[in-house]
This record gives C-alpha cells, sequence and structure tokens, in this order.
C-alpha cells in the first residue's frame, strides 16, 4: 500500500462506498383500486387501466395483472380508454400479460382510442397487439380465443 493512503479500496475508509443515503420511505405505487375490473356476461374479464402506466406505476400493475390470471375466466380485455399516460414500460406490461394470458390458453383484446394506436404503431407493437376500436369488437376477440 502507497505510503499517505489509508485504508484500502472498497473497505469503506477510503471515501469511495461511504453510505450517504438517507431513507425516504416506502415506494408510492398507485394502488390496484384505481384500475376497475369488470365481469362481461360471458364470462370474460374486462380490465379497464386508469392513469398514467410507466416506470412508477408498472411494477404495481403487473403484480394486479399477475393477480387476474388467478380468476376462472376464459379471457381477459385489456381497455386503455381511460389511460392518460403509457410509456415503454407500461408497454411492457401489457405485452408480458398478454403473452401469460395466451400461454394459458385464454382470448385477449386490447381497447383502445386513435393517440394510443398512433403509440402503439410507434413502439412497433401495433401488430402484435391488434387493439380493437370499441368493446363490442374486444368481447368478441377475446371470445374467440384473441
Amino acid at each position: 500500500m502507497a505510503s499517505g493512503v489509508h485504508g484500502g479500496q472498497g473497505t469503506g475508509t477510503d471515501g469511495l462506498y461511504e453510505n450517504t443515503l438517507e431513507p425516504v420511505g416506502p415506494a408510492h405505487w398507485a394502488p390496484a383500486g384505481e384500475h376497475q375490473l369488470l365481469k362481461a356476461a360471458n364470462g370474460l374479464l374486462v380490465a379497464a387501466l386508469r392513469g398514467d402506466i410507466d416506470l412508477a406505476t408498472a411494477t404495481g400493475l403487473r403484480l394486479w395483472l399477475d393477480s387476474l390470471l388467478r380468476l376462472d375466466a376464459p379471457g381477459h380485455v385489456v381497455d386503455l380508454r381511460p389511460v392518460a399516460f403509457i410509456d415503454s414500460t407500461g408497454l411492457s406490461v401489457l405485452l408480458r400479460f398478454r403473452g401469460r394470458v395466451l400461454g394459458a390458453e385464454r382470448g385477449f383484446a386490447l381497447l383502445c382510442d386513435a393517440g394510443q394506436r398512433r403509440l402503439l404503431h410507434a413502439h412497433g407493437t401495433l401488430h402484435v397487439l391488434e387493439p380493437t376500436a370499441t368493446l363490442a369488437e374486444a368481447l368478441v376477440r377475446a371470445a374467440a380465443g384473441g
């Protein structure tokens, strides 16, 4: 060790690895209660998502959507129309949920407005998610195994 150097690298005495962080309390994920779960007459589940879907809310939404897979339903419709904002993290959550629904051999459909369709197109996921414009279309697609 060189003269005049105190402590070794990584020992906490050289100032490189000192912990100066302070706790800020628990993370405040958007509660799943902000989203609404509806059941159609044919047993399909409709998840009407609300608010922002982004890095800050993705974990809570992922957990909530995963819990829907435990419910006995022939298919799932995700309604994005009430969503104010969605980023690539949110789209990843939707793609993951779609994959899990289809993997469980259930129907899936996405319902969104024209602005959200443009976002899906720009993101390159329009052809994968194949959104519908009306709830009636979404219910038919999910019932058909969409």
